[in-house]
């Protein structure tokens, strides 16, 4: 139903509500219940239900003192009762994961072979450099089976139509037809995608990029990191450190904080770099040497 909603939805904050209500029992079925604890309230030390009992039961985990009259002593659970469906949650990720890989292999590679490169993936997505071949032709003669078309305009020039919007296990074009000229992967959740634009002097400009950085504050990825910190990075193995203000809240005290974090990182460690190349294996790839070098024989 909450998919029927979101395919009615008119505005962002709809459609977000109902990707968010599926989102959360998504999220109950896959619940670790082991990292439930149990949070008691004392005012004096000794006593049986006193902090000095409870610090000493085998259970103890941490205590937070908030003055001489108040203490929270964590306790981890003596029992833990599995009553959440994680087979419902595993079979959803499986279905997911499943639904990527047929795509990849059952389709893309099939249609243009050697002439498709995945440069990145994530759970629900994934990034190609398609070479010698018109990738938006393949979607306007199989839109209707494959792909979710419903954001590109309606006048577009590759006479794409409108169709199968929000339905599951279709694939979207994030761009609605514009073209990418420039992706930059660093690591998971880091990386850079830069959208051609008319002026060929803009490719480092801001029109039309797209930077994520996991963990760095929304506000410093627009204003501090730039396409040309990504460069320097890829090209120049070059580590991008930044400083961000932070809201903290610590027994029940409201303070900032400044953190300084690396942004940008060139040592993807799930990944093995190829001398001279912007090209990766994934570790335990059979072209990699024992020594840690390739071998392209």
């Amino acid at each position: 139903m909450n998919t029927a909603l979101r395919q009615a939805a008119t505005n962002e904050f709809e459609k977000n509500l109902f990707k968010l209500m599926n989102n959360a029992v998504f999220g109950k079925t896959m619940e670790n219940i082991r990292k439930r604890s149990v949070v008691k309230l004392v005012s004096k030390w000794n006593g049986r239900y006193g902090a000095e009992a409870l610090i000493a039961k085998p259970e103890f985990k941490a205590a937070t003192i908030f003055n001489e009259n108040l203490v929270a002593i964590e306790l981890n659970k003596t029992e833990v009762y599995f009553n959440k469906p994680i087979y419902v949650g595993m079979s959803i990720l499986d279905l997911a994961k499943t639904t990527i890989y047929d795509f990849h292999y059952e389709y893309m590679l099939p249609e243009f072979g050697e002439d498709c490169s995945v440069l990145y993936t994530d759970t629900d997505s994934l990034i190609y450099e398609i070479r010698n071949k018109d990738i938006y032709e393949v979607i306007q003669r199989d839109c209707h089976t494959r792909f979710d078309t419903s954001d590109y305009p309606q006048d577009n020039k590759y006479n794409i139509p409108q169709v199968n919007k929000k339905v599951l296990g279709m694939m979207k074009d994030e761009f609605n037809g514009v073209p990418v000229e420039l992706f930059i992967g660093l690591r998971s959740k880091m990386y850079a995608v830069k959208q051609a634009v008319n002026n060929s002097n803009a490719i480092r400009t801001e029109i039309g990029l797209t930077k994520k950085i996991k963990g760095i504050k929304r506000s410093v990825i627009k204003r501090v990191i730039t396409l040309d910190d990504f460069v320097e990075c890829v090209d120049n193995f070059k580590t991008k450190y930044i400083s961000q203000n932070l809201i903290r809240s610590e027994k029940h005290a409201v303070f900032s904080i400044t953190q300084d974090k690396i942004a940008l990182n060139p040592h993807d460690d799930k990944r093995y770099l190829i001398k001279g190349s912007y090209e990766t294996f994934p570790w335990g790839h059979y072209f990699i040497k024992d020594d840690g070098d390739e071998s392209l024989e």
